[in-house]
């Protein structure tokens, strides 16, 4: 009697077993970590066209990168002190001057970056750009840029800082004197948001130095002592994950 209620026992979880995992069928265990649906990286759009007015300026140069021949007429400089193989890089990619970080390897690196045009001689002009920014968080503009040494020249900038970055002020106007900085003008709360689409200008007209972005004024300067004339510019961290399109430098 004993050996048949245990045959019938042993008889009765096997069959329970079989129902809830048929031959043949594997066990797939839960997982550990549920990971969330990420959205998928925007995609970047067409950049804004110049207004009309400034277009009918009269321009001192213009570029809208349509292939990589346009990186001749620019001058790649680091304005801080780095190793020949760790100098910042850009590219024309897709129509647009795109900083891919630093040397060979393309490795972000927080170093300041610029890209210089023009002719020693300018003096009052604007130069505009369109820009987008997917990670790096930094964008700039320089005028009148002196000099050969990057650490020793001259010249008047603008930084500004995405939304996004915990720093304040968000707008920095600064006036560079044989690698000397003093802060001519700054915003706390004027930065830019990333992802998407912008316009930045700086202009320097006599001692005047203003800064608009998407036609907007963030700050103006008087400065009593300007730097006479120079080179027009870009300016961004070599992180890489920002684009520059349609340069354009014009007086009025």
């Amino acid at each position: 009697m004993m050996s048949l209620i245990v045959g019938v026992l042993v008889l009765g979880g096997l069959g329970l077993v079989l129902t809830q995992a048929p031959q043949g069928a594997a066990q797939t265990p839960a997982p550990l970590v549920t990971y969330p649906d990420f959205p998928p990286t925007p995609t970047v759009g067409p950049n804004p066209t110049a207004p009309a007015g400034l277009a009918s300026s009269n321009v001192l140069f213009e570029s809208s990168f349509a292939d990589a021949s346009a990186l001749a007429a620019w001058q790649f400089v680091d304005q801080t002190y780095v190793l020949p193989d760790l100098t910042a890089a850009w590219e024309v990619r897709n129509g647009r001057l795109v900083q891919v970080g630093s040397g060979a390897a393309r490795n972000p690196s927080p170093n300041e970056a610029a890209a210089l045009v023009g002719d020693a001689t300018w003096q009052d002009y604007t130069i505009r750009t369109s820009f987008y920014d997917e990670y790096n968080g930094v964008v700039g503009l320089i005028a009148r840029y002196q000099g050969t040494e990057p650490t020793q020249s001259s010249y008047y900038r603008v930084r500004l800082f995405s939304t996004e970055y915990q720093v304040s002020p968000k707008v920095v106007l600064e006036k560079v004197v044989d690698g000397v900085v003093t802060t001519l003008a700054e915003a706390k709360t004027a930065g830019f948001t990333p992802r998407m689409w912008h316009t930045l200008e700086l202009s320097v007209q006599g001692t005047s130095v203003q800064v608009q972005l998407d036609g907007q004024m963030l700050v103006v300067a008087q400065d009593s002592n300007p730097l006479p004339s120079g080179r027009a510019g870009i300016f961004t961290f070599a992180i890489s994950g920002i684009f520059f399109d349609d340069v354009m430098v014009s007086i009025p």
